[in-house]
């Protein structure tokens, strides 16, 4: 059985996720929720860099998000039809990768101007240049003729975006119509559709975070300090 283990939430994971969907590929979420179970895993030897999410497919143990979905991408023959697809793939990948992070961020904000203010701004500055690309393609699609994993990445993103801006793709017909192609896909569709599909993160996937690091909590939290170990002396131990 295909595993994904991360906190209990979409987070860095969800891009994997997609990915697994798109492909069709049943797994199960492993939710990690406490400093013990995190420990239990780092134990395994399973992380080969001490970090999540850990993807278990296929009889090996992959880390990175960035290599898991290129992987599933290979393993799904979404990696276009030449090595020039396939570097257009990679390169909006990566620019999926830094758009996307102002989303990651976004519950972890003290309020809700806070958080939507910057992914205005961010997608307004990568807004306009993923709609050139899909005019300059010209096939409703990122990259070549057909659906590749730089259209599942992109369109992943804008959902995150769209739940806290909902009319942000007025203006950007072409993003729009891709995300309505990649969410009805019928990987896609199913997934977003099942119990699977965590929530939108909130407060309590914030804490649920720190909980599981042991890390200090956004300071508009109160009590921010409740989950980082006390040492002998009673001093803060990070």
């Amino acid at each position: 059985m295909t595993q994904l283990h991360y906190f209990k939430g979409r987070g860095r994971a969800e891009t994997t996720r997609w990915m697994l969907a798109i492909n069709q590929i049943n797994f199960e979420n492993v939710a990690i929720e406490t400093p013990e179970a995190l420990a239990a895993l780092r134990a395994t030897g399973k992380l080969p860099f001490d970090q999540m999410p850990l993807l278990e497919i296929d009889g090996l143990c992959l880390s990175q998000s960035s290599a898991m979905i290129r992987y599933l991408a290979r393993r799904g023959g979404y990696y276009g039809e030449t090595d020039n697809d396939a570097v257009w793939c990679d390169m909006i990948a990566g620019t999926v990768a830094d758009f996307a992070e102002t989303a990651l961020q976004a519950a972890f904000q003290a309020t809700t101007e806070a958080a939507v203010e910057p992914l205005k701004a961010r997608f307004e500055k990568f807004g306009p240049k993923f709609e050139a690309r899909l005019a300059e393609n010209g096939t409703g699609f990122c990259v070549g003729a057909r659906l590749t994993f730089a259209d599942v990445v992109l369109a992943e993103a804008l959902t995150g975006y769209l739940e806290w801006v909902p009319d942000l793709l007025v203006d950007t017909p072409l993003l729009a119509a891709l995300h309505r192609q990649v969410l009805d896909q019928p990987g896609i569709a199913a997934y977003l559709n099942s119990a699977q599909r965590y929530p939108m993160a909130g407060e309590t996937y914030v804490i649920d975070v720190a909980r599981v690091l042991q890390r200090v909590l956004p300071a508009h939290f109160p009590d921010q300090n409740r989950f980082v170990p006390i040492g002998p002396l009673g001093e803060v131990g990070y």
